[in-house]
């Protein structure tokens, strides 16, 4: 049998836009296991924002962190870490702006500052843990990604290190990741360690964080809810995450 896998972001696609699973999307998840296949999510999420989803569906295999962990039969196979001499030059020039920054472990996101309650109404839409208080954190411990919360106007006046990527999930929201690193690398990591030729990868997402895997997976689905420059990432594009797009994309392709 062909070793496959099929990969799901998380928001506005294996979830609806009410946060919920459609019953066709357990429906389908659960007979592409039953067919031998490799079900994973890919996700932006660390471990302790994806832990009620991997549980929810019984996942062996994820990608988290946007890339910069993936785990296969729920061993840790990837690892990549952002630098602690950027992640300080961020965090000054958050201070000096007046804005929040969270840094996140592979299990819980830690404040540099007590963030405002704008910053806590984005976290809200994310369902996200509790907050730890810990001004120091990024000097004593490994920091998988960041999240930033400004809006567009004030990009500009904050320092971009070369080595990250810097990509809006929200109006007021961006995250902070490895540069070299994403969804498709930390993806890669997993289909080898799984031994799963990427032209048997299938991949779903909507979001700007989702590109690279869309283009380098096997077959990139997006969902009809993506932006036009997620679609033209992707192969095919199925209906959006309010409307069967998981079951419907996955008949597109035959797996289901």
């Amino acid at each position: 049998m062909v070793a496959k896998l099929a990969v799901f972001d998380i928001d506005d696609t294996l979830l609806a836009r009410n946060k919920q699973f459609l019953p066709s999307t357990l429906a389908s998840i659960k007979q592409l296991k039953q067919q031998g296949i490799h079900v994973a999510i890919a996700t932006g999420r660390n471990m302790a924002m994806a832990r009620k989803v991997i549980t929810a569906l019984d996942l062996k295999d994820y990608v988290l962190c946007n890339g910069s962990a993936a785990f296969a039969d729920q061993q840790q196979v990837h690892r990549h870490t952002l630098s602690k001499e950027n992640v300080a030059k961020l965090v000054q020039a958050a201070d000096e702006q007046q804005v929040d920054i969270v840094l996140e472990s592979l299990d819980g996101l830690h404040t540099h500052t007590h963030p405002s309650q704008k910053t806590r109404d984005v976290l809200t839409t994310f369902k996200a843990p509790a907050l730890t208080y810990d001004p120091d954190f990024y000097k004593n411990e490994p920091v998988y990604q960041a999240m930033m919360f400004y809006d567009e106007s004030q990009a500009a006046s904050l320092p971009h290190p070369d080595e990250f990527s810097f990509v809006r999930f929200h109006d007021y929201g961006v995250d902070v990741i490895p540069k070299v690193g994403s969804k498709a690398q930390g993806i890669a990591k997993l289909a080898a360690n799984l031994q799963v030729a990427p032209e048997n990868v299938v991949a779903f997402g909507d979001g700007q964080n989702d590109r690279e895997m869309l283009k380098s997976a096997g077959v990139g689905i997006a969902m009809g809810n993506a932006a036009d420059n997620v679609k033209a990432m992707a192969d095919l594009t199925t209906t959006d995450c309010d409307h069967d797009g998981i079951e419907n994309g996955l008949k597109m392709v035959g797996w289901l």
